[in-house]
């Protein structure tokens, strides 16, 4: 049935194709299409002019309207090293596609909104924060990883590169954060008044259910395994101290 849909949009408009389902115009865009500029022209149309196949197209579409949710069940099961490379693919997903593509609808945006002006400060604190993360919270979870499997040699000596950093404060900080705060309370002012502005809001609001779901996954999941992890492994280089 959803292939026979995909099927039949290509004889729609571009922005009938996007009313139906809003993820739509983020696939769009990636084929590098903005749904805004045309949006009375059928797909089947513009595709022809982009030189772009139906399978392709259909691929896309079928791609972006996937969920790759898991469930909180599923990742209190995983590991600390998958759920790690988890939380990594989402940063990256973020950071690549779904931010980059709210960017580009506000810039394209007519109506000089605060939204408009806090998205790209925003961005640029959410990017230096997520490099921030990965550089010293993962780094420090493989390094406590290693030294708990005896794959690490020297544990004293490679512990000290992290003297001062308190993965406890660390996760207090995170249950105290709320950087999208403003651009909700903004957005939640809004009322869309064409296609373009309905689209944009309604990536703003799924990109913020996503802030939240992941932050549920940093604090109720990631942080308490790896504060877990962290105590078994100072307890162990304790332990090897009265070896030695």
């Amino acid at each position: 049935m959803k292939e026979l849909f995909l099927c039949m949009v290509f004889e729609k408009t571009i922005g009938e194709v996007v009313n139906e389902n809003y993820v739509y115009a983020r696939a769009l865009h990636y084929l590098g299409i903005d749904f805004f500029e045309a949006p009375n022209r059928k797909l089947r149309e513009i595709c022809a002019e982009r030189g772009l196949e139906r399978q392709q197209v259909i691929k896309t579409f079928y791609e972006f309207d996937s969920c790759s949710r898991f469930s909180f069940q599923e990742l209190r099961s995983y590991p600390i090293e998958l759920l790690t490379e988890y939380l990594k693919h989402a940063h990256y997903i973020f950071i690549k596609d779904k931010l980059p593509f709210i960017v580009h609808l506000a810039k394209k945006w007519d109506r000089a909104e605060g939204l408009k002006n806090l998205l790209p400060e925003f961005v640029e604190d959410f990017i230096k924060h997520i490099y921030e993360e990965e550089d010293t919270t993962f780094k420090y979870i493989e390094l406590l990883c290693a030294i708990k499997k005896g794959s690490c040699k020297a544990p004293f000596s490679l512990m000290i590169d992290f003297e001062g950093y308190s993965l406890q404060a660390e996760f207090e900080e995170h249950q105290d954060e709320d950087e999208f705060g403003a651009i909700r309370s903004i957005a939640s002012t809004i009322e869309p008044k064409n296609l373009h502005e309905r689209v944009l809001i309604h990536e703003v609001q799924a990109f913020d259910r996503e802030m939240i779901y992941h932050a549920e996954i940093e604090n109720n999941i990631f942080f308490p395994k790896a504060i877990e992890l962290e105590a078994s492994v100072i307890k162990k280089i304790k332990l090897l101290s009265t070896l030695n």
